[in-house]
C-alpha cells in the first residue's frame, strides 16, 4: 500500500519525521511517535490545507511512503469511537486509544477515518515498533503545489 504525506522541505529527508513527539495531534499526545499519512495523495493536501490556517502551504513535498501488504495493522472504525470524535478540539480518548494500540506493539499502523472524507482513511505508522523497517519504507519527495483556488 503506498502512502502519502506532505512536508516541509527542511523535513523530507528525515524519515520517520518525529513532529509528533514535540506537538499534539487528534490521534497523539505530545512524546508519541505518530508519522501521520494518508492513503491518497487529495487527502494528504486536504490534511496539509486543514493545518495551514488561512493561507495555501507553499514549499512543500509530497513524500511517498510503502507500507507492506503483511504489515500487521489494526483498523479502528468510526463507529468504534465515541459520537463526537471528529470535533474540534479533539477528544483526548482518541490518543488514548492510539496509546494502547502502541503500547500492544502488535501493529506497525493503525487505519483511523478521516475527519475530511468519511469514505477515506489517514493511516497512522508507529515508528518505535521492533519490526517498523521491515514493514515501512520511505520511497522519495516531490515538490507538491496546491491550486490558488483552493483558499
Amino acid at each position: 500500500m503506498l502512502l502519502y504525506r506532505i512536508e516541509k522541505q527542511a523535513y523530507i529527508n528525515i524519515f520517520p519525521t518525529r513532529g509528533s513527539l514535540f506537538a499534539e495531534g487528534r490521534w497523539n499526545r505530545r512524546g508519541m511517535w505518530v508519522v501521520y499519512t494518508s492513503e491518497t495523495v487529495s487527502l494528504a493536501k486536504l490534511e496539509a490545507l486543514a493545518n495551514s490556517g488561512s493561507k495555501l502551504p507553499r514549499n512543500r513535498y509530497l513524500s511517498t511512503i510503502e507500507l507492506d501488504d503483511q504489515a500487521p495493522v489494526v483498523e479502528i472504525l468510526a463507529e468504534s469511537l465515541p459520537i463526537y470524535w471528529n470535533q474540534v478540539p479533539y477528544p483526548r480518548e482518541l490518543a488514548y486509544i492510539i496509546k494502547q494500540v502502541i503500547e500492544e506493539s502488535a501493529y506497525v499502523a493503525a487505519l483511523v477515518p478521516s475527519i475530511h472524507s468519511s469514505m477515506e482513511v489517514n493511516v497512522l505508522l508507529f515508528p518505535d515498533h521492533p519490526e517498523f523497517d521491515n514493514y515501512v519504507k520511505f520511497i522519495g519527495a516531490e515538490p507538491m503545489d496546491f491550486d490558488a483556488r483552493l483558499k
